[in-house]
């Protein structure tokens, strides 16, 4: 199955680098369709798939962390946390390449906050840290909009990247992207049977020999990471990391052993398909923000969890 669906993902990648405004032949191509071909749409294919993989691996370790099937990066408040850095970054003219440094201060220390609101008595209580993500999110959005408001020069350019969108995008950005998502990952599968551990109870995993809070925060730190970058450099892309988990959990269970692995490919398969949707779906060449669309799709994917599955979001 694992080979069938690298398969699948692989042609799609392909077919995705085909679609848009200008419909490509790849056996007929002119001069100016190899440079299209090459220089923007391959290097934009292959960095929609790097982030959704980045936001759907962040959005498993998230879920299972925190214990609760509905944090992701949206929810629990550290894209629009890591957001607020950015901003701050774009409105105060800091150069492009701090920007990801802003964006992870201010997302690891919202969702820190975040966590520390969730505790009650050691224990992690879901309830709670939905509704600190929702805090932090009304906070951050107030002082993004405070920001757009004062620094009215900056304003264009923040309310597109606010939106989200697979923009501006460079062979250095994917290759830094490709490498820290690769770090990450090799990380979490060496550790794939603690994070099993992890997900059972505290009691359990310190009784065999894991130190819960030295685990908890460095995978904290690097789903943070992940999510910082992403947000830095493609704006806010909510719900990928919300939705794939789920599916990865429903068709092939819960071990992290292979949760890591769908989750990063259904992430990069859902924003791949959802930017090429976006370059398609208005007529005369005009581009649809990415955001919006996986907006849409993970709003509608919540209301069937929270109506349709509430009392089975882990057993599939």
């Amino acid at each position: 199955m694992k080979r069938w669906l690298i398969v699948i993902f692989i042609l799609s990648l392909f077919i995705s680098m085909l679609i848009g405004p200008h419909w490509i032949n790849p056996l007929d191509m002119s001069k100016i369709e190899h440079s299209i071909l090459t220089e923007l749409r391959l290097p934009r294919v292959l960095f929609s798939a790097v982030i959704g993989a980045m936001l759907g691996l962040s959005g498993s370790i998230y879920q299972l962390t925190l214990k609760n099937p509905l944090a992701d990066s949206f929810t629990t408040g550290a894209a629009s946390s890591s957001a607020l850095g950015a901003v701050l970054a774009i409105s105060l003219g800091v150069p492009v390449q701090f920007i990801s440094v802003f964006a992870f201060v201010t997302g690891l220390t919202g969702l820190m906050m975040v966590y520390r609101m969730s505790l009650t008595g050691g224990r992690i209580n879901p309830i709670t840290m939905i509704l600190a993500g929702v805090v932090m999110n009304i906070i951050a959005s107030a002082i993004i909009s405070f920001s757009k408001y004062y620094f009215e020069d900056s304003l264009n350019s923040i309310v597109y990247w606010l939106m989200g969108g697979i923009f501006m995008v460079t062979w250095g950005r994917l290759f830094t992207c490709v490498a820290l998502f690769g770090l990450v990952y090799l990380y979490l599968k060496r550790n794939a049977t603690k994070l099993n551990v992890l997900a059972l109870d505290e009691h359990s995993a310190q009784s065999l020999g894991i130190n819960v809070h030295q685990m908890r925060t460095l995978i904290f730190v690097m789903s943070t990471l992940l999510v910082s970058v992403a947000v830095s450099f493609s704006g806010i892309i909510g719900f990928v990391g919300l939705i794939v988990p789920h599916i990865s959990r429903s068709l092939f269970g819960s071990d992290m052993k292979n949760n890591i692995f769908y989750s990063s490919l259904f992430g990069a398969f859902l924003l791949m398909a959802s930017d090429t949707l976006s370059r398609v779906i208005i007529p005369g060449g005009a581009e649809l923000p990415v955001g919006i669309l996986t907006a849409i799709f993970g709003g509608l994917f919540f209301f069937y969890l929270l109506k349709h599955r509430r009392e089975h979001f882990w057993n599939g």
